[in-house]
């Protein structure tokens, strides 16, 4: 099963072309004594642009697609995060995949970025914290135990109460990673370095079991986790007091 996948929910545009290996495959490699994973990035390109989401993403899935020496038409599946991240990055992405896989008639499945991180660590070596910068001088944080189960957030929260939520939530971390690590540096957790092919690999292996059971995705919802700035404007108000 050939995906592509994408993410647009930071700085960083992400497109890659990655296979999904059939069941039989990994269970030879297993019963081998071989580690297998469940996905093979067959390429990654990835600008960080804060600015540039749209302009960029399709000339980035195109090179991504060339170099693995394949077209859309080959394409089975569309996997895109859904965030947590801000407003016009995310709809850059999450339009693209949609309107990709309406062209293609493929399925579309929303991934959180965090969990993707989450699955592209694995195995984890204890309870990991992901962190991301979400502006305004907060982080977006997700909580995971050691066995991958998200159990924290998504959420956005000042570096100065994440301490506090963590002690509600009953997490405590052993490991901490993603790109607003040192926005926490006062938690003094070991950070935790992901793949190069992270964004990718990440976001289909926790799509996996949908993907290779042909399961119906589900609406794409983003995760913004803030209202947005622009707002409809209100009723103009008399300047008779009327």
């Amino acid at each position: 099963m050939l995906v592509l996948a994408l993410d647009t929910s930071t700085p960083a545009v992400t497109a890659g072309v990655v296979v999904i290996r059939p069941p039989h495959e990994l269970i030879a490699e297993l019963e081998a004594g071989r580690p297998a994973r469940p996905a093979r990035v067959l390429a990654q390109h990835t600008v960080v642009d804060p600015l540039a989401h749209a302009e960029k993403l399709m000339p980035l899935v195109t090179a991504a697609l060339a170099e693995a020496g394949h077209t859309v038409r080959d394409l089975d599946a569309v996997v895109v995060g859904v965030g947590p991240g801000p407003f016009t990055g995310l709809r850059v992405g999450m339009v693209t995949a949609a309107a990709l896989g309406d062209a293609l008639d493929i399925p579309v499945h929303g991934v959180p970025g965090h969990d993707g991180l989450a699955r592209s660590l694995q195995p984890l070596p204890g309870a990991l914290l992901v962190v991301t910068d979400a502006r305004r001088r907060e982080v977006y944080v997700s909580g995971y135990a050691a066995d991958g189960r998200r159990v924290l957030g998504p959420a956005v929260v000042a570096p100065a109460a994440l301490p506090d939520l963590l002690a509600g939530s009953g997490l405590t971390p052993t490991r901490v990673a993603g790109a607003g690590t040192g926005l926490i540096a006062d938690l003094d957790l070991p950070v935790l370095t992901p793949p190069a092919d992270a964004p990718a690999i990440g976001l289909v292996e926790a799509a996996a079991t949908p993907l290779l059971t042909g399961a119906l995705p589900g609406p794409l919802v983003p995760l913004y986790l803030r209202r947005p700035d622009a707002t409809v404007p209100g009723a103009r108000k008399s300047v008779l007091g009327r």
